[in-house]
């Protein structure tokens, strides 16, 4: 069975080089650009194509540095997320068996696809991690978890593991950017459904596929691509599992294409393909044409708050009008939100379970819990949606007095805006509006306050000193000679 202890595919004694040029002249190249016209090929070749010519030092310096503080971003939230209540049965997974690679948090080791699965469901686990807002996609949770074990499993340098882990970013992105916003309208959760293809693609880079095996990896990730949103009708906690599911389904993908196993070229737009399948469309071939000159991975948005992303702009006005003299929970009368349709089915209906969440789950799925917290306690942290909050009364009875209505003008999901309307016993009617909520490309967060994100949830599973450690190799990702130094970091 692929991935029993011992038998995940070894690579070949030559690893992939980890670059075929050198200094300022090789960054000023279109890195990964192909000669000739998308028409000619199919899209998952566009994307194969793309991931077998990337080199490191085709990667602007921006990029680089973008890695690095999104892998300590992941692995801070995975740490936190490895003491969740809910996460033993996740790392159960692992078994006791053994294997090639660590399992965040815990001093387990497992398989390579056990260990994507568990890391990737605990990067995920704590809805803390990154959101790229025009494919609505949490990229890292998916590449990271997926590169890293790969990387610890054959000793690989940070270079080669930076590298696939762009290809990546720079694929999840754009499939979710060619049906922007439909998946979710669909019901289906496009981090799942675009992470396989994604993984498929950083777990092929790093197994050294040429496009032809790149190509059927993707073929191959579209028989395993999955991931609903009916998790939202019952406040169950199984989208936790999604990145994960996603990252061990795109390196299986790969494992098999390496071996030889064929997949249809024309998965993504074919008569039977993602697009047509899936959504009923034919997909959006301009992100496709932007590969290697322009960067998504630069628009990934991290998370300053714990929940849905949806929720991120509400609360940054929550908390600038909670600030505004005479504002407290008890003095506020109302509170309307003025929301995108498309937000709607996920955080704002039905209005009565949003008011009062069954889980912690569903309260980070809710708008009307998340803005009443923010105003009664002037943050949103993980203790926010800790169990015993879903009974505060406070919370319950501010909760209630928060509506929405749909604001017809939003540029969703181009954007994640927030608006509030807070009306005051007083009399006062205050208002706070924000095109994007903190940590995307239009509002971002320094590097410091990421640092401090890390700090905050690796404390909860490591000691300062074993964090500091973490920190200093997390932020040289790039310059690890082998990436198993920072993975056994992770051991808690």
């Amino acid at each position: 069975m692929v991935g029993a202890v011992g038998e995940w595919p070894r690579l070949p004694s030559a690893q992939p080089a980890t670059s075929n040029a050198s200094g300022s002249a090789a960054k000023r190249q279109a890195p990964g650009t192909i000669q000739g016209t998308i028409g000619a090929m199919t899209l998952a070749e566009r994307l194969a194509a793309f991931t077998a010519s990337l080199s490191f030092d085709a990667l602007p310096d921006e990029v680089v540095a973008s890695v690095r503080l999104r892998t300590l971003d992941v692995l801070g939230i995975a740490l936190a997320s490895s003491r969740g209540d809910w996460a033993p049965a996740v790392i159960d997974l692992a078994g006791e068996g053994g294997g090639e690679c660590t399992v965040v948090g815990t001093t387990r080791t497992a398989p390579v696809p056990l260990a994507i699965l568990v890391n990737g469901t605990l990067a995920h686990g704590l809805d803390f991690d990154d959101t790229h807002a025009a494919s609505i996609t949490h990229a890292s949770a998916v590449i990271l978890p997926t590169v890293l074990a790969l990387a610890e499993a054959y000793e690989l340098d940070g270079r080669t593991t930076v590298t696939a882990a762009v290809a990546g970013y720079e694929a999840i992105t754009r499939i979710g950017m060619a049906a922007s916003g439909a998946f979710h309208a669909r019901g289906w959760h496009a981090t799942a459904v675009c992470g396989a293809f994604a993984a498929a693609l950083a777990a092929g880079r790093l197994q050294s596929l040429d496009d032809k095996r790149l190509t059927a990896a993707l073929g191959l990730a579209g028989s395993f691509a999955s991931g609903v949103m009916e998790h939202l009708e019952d406040g169950s906690w199984v989208k936790r599992l999604h990145p994960g599911w996603a990252g061990h389904s795109g390196a299986l993908a790969a494992a098999l294409a390496r071996g030889g196993v064929p997949g249809p070229a024309t998965i993504l737009e074919g008569r039977f393909g993602l697009y047509r399948t899936f959504l009923g469309v034919e997909p959006d071939r301009r992100p496709f044409e932007t590969l290697g000159r322009e960067w998504e991975i630069l628009r990934v948005g991290y998370k300053p708050y714990p929940c849905c992303h949806l929720n991120h702009a509400y609360l940054d006005c929550a908390l600038e009008l909670r600030r505004a003299p005479g504002v407290s929970a008890d003095a506020i009368e109302s509170i309307e939100c003025r929301v995108p349709a498309g937000e709607v089915p996920i955080v704002c209906e039905p209005v009565e379970v949003k008011r009062r969440p069954r889980t912690s789950y569903d309260a980070q799925f809710s708008l009307a819990f998340s803005v009443a917290s923010a105003f009664v306690d002037g943050a949103v942290g993980i203790d926010t949606y800790a169990p015993a909050r879903l009974t505060d009364e406070r919370i319950l009875a501010l909760a209630s007095r928060v509506r929405h209505v749909i604001d017809p003008d939003s540029a969703f999901p181009a954007t994640f805006p927030g608006w509030l309307r807070v009306r005051l016993a007083d009399g006062r009617q205050l208002e706070a509006r924000v095109p994007h909520g903190r940590g995307g490309p239009d509002r971002p967060l320094p590097p410091e306050a990421l640092v401090d994100k890390f700090r905050d949830n690796g404390r909860r599973a490591l000691s300062a000193v074993r964090l500091a450690e973490l920190e200093r190799a997390a932020l040289e990702v790039d310059r690890l000679k082998s990436v198993r130094e920072l993975m056994r970091l992770c051991r808690g």
